[in-house]
């Protein structure tokens, strides 16, 4: 076990992520029930909270300030308000709790007390931190601490009320702060068009399981912010062309007068869900050709080197571009396969292995 002692300063692992999960999920459920904008956890106020619950368990004590325990003494250290502030500078307040087995009993032992409700219910609060710790051995076993900030110039986007997950696309937004317009994106793409700014409103996701990141660019004037808060998506919902290669090379034997292989054949697949594509096919190239032009997944089309001179050493090169016309929003689409063909002057070597005697 680390030694806690100190005004802070270590970042202690999460031991339960499950639980501190759910007392954040508690929180803005309560503040959505009373049409309060949800806070924003971010990771140093989770050390902050996690570090105070790892030390009050390990020294036994129940206080908001610091102390380190002494030859069986406490020794007070340092305010909550300096612990906190070593790693978010812009702290509001603490919630503290011990004994306590489950998030939902700690929730209802703060929600039940005047300051901790004043904490948790505050308009003016805009991230959290939440951290868990049990320490066998220590007075109340469990140990429960939320810390609360109030950044200014910063302006916090939210995604489902920071949930963890969601296995829908559409989701709710929350952005702190008042500007003249806003625009947005989702993961690296694109940034979509200016738009007059709003706190909370909707949005898609790009619907490929995995974390999923929103981004805003904040304007006012001349001033900008940029925002972005991330999701994890466990369903996947955006078809994506895949099974198909960057490359593929042929080699012909001008004393073998042998061609290899003597076609290619490729599969266009929806990597990602079970919808089936509708694709096309176009060339650059004139030395060889193509069958089908379309068609639908499982189908394949096969590539034929039909039209180069057999006889003098060279390389061809040219590019098989496969485009999916339906579902329309199918992601790696069109794709590009760049095609060579190497003609040489000498024998191809062969390999073969025997057949295995059982």
């Amino acid at each position: 076990m680390l030694n806690y002692t100190g005004c802070g300063g270590v970042n202690v692992s999460v031991t339960n992520a499950a639980y501190e999960q759910e007392v954040l999920d508690l929180v803005n459920s309560e503040r959505a029930s009373r049409g309060i904008p949800p806070l924003k956890r971010v990771t140093a106020l989770d050390y902050a909270a996690r570090y105070h619950s790892a030390d009050l368990g390990q020294d036994n004590y129940f206080y908001h300030d610091s102390y380190d325990r002494q030859n069986g003494a406490l020794q007070y250290v340092c305010s909550w308000s300096s612990r906190v502030s070593g790693y978010y500078p812009a702290v509001a307040g603490e919630n503290i709790a011990a004994g306590y087995s489950t998030p939902q009993s700690v929730m209802n032992g703060w929600m039940n007390s005047d300051g901790h409700r004043s904490n948790i219910l505050n308009t003016n609060n805009k991230t959290i931190g939440v951290g868990y710790y049990a320490v066998g051995g220590s007075s109340y076993y469990h140990y429960w601490t939320q810390d609360f900030g109030r950044p200014s110039n910063e302006y916090p986007l939210i995604i489902n009320r920071d949930a963890a997950s969601t296995g829908d696309r559409v989701v709710s937004i929350y952005i702190y702060g008042y500007f003249d317009q806003m625009r947005l994106k989702n993961d690296n793409l694109t940034w979509g068009e200016w738009q007059t700014f709003q706190n909370s409103f909707s949005w898609t996701l790009r619907g490929v399981a995995g974390e999923r990141t929103v981004s805003a660019e904040l304007k006012t004037g001349s001033k900008t912010f940029t925002s972005s808060d991330t999701i994890i998506l466990t369903n996947d919902f955006i078809p994506v062309l895949g099974n198909l290669p960057d490359s593929y090379t042929f080699f012909y034997s001008i004393p073998e007068a042998e061609l290899l292989p003597a076609n290619a054949v490729f599969f266009p697949s929806n990597i990602n869900t079970p919808a089936s594509l509708t694709w096309n096919v176009s060339t650059s190239g004139a030395w060889f050709s193509v069958s089908p032009l379309s068609g639908t997944s499982p189908q394949s089309f096969q590539i034929f080197p039909d039209n180069f001179d057999a006889h003098s050493v060279g390389i061809y090169t040219g590019s098989v571009t496969v485009t999916v016309t339906n579902p329309a929003d199918t992601e790696n689409s069109p794709h590009t396969i760049a095609v060579t063909l190497i003609v040489f002057n000498a024998p191809i070597q062969k390999t073969f292995l025997p057949l295995v005697q059982k």
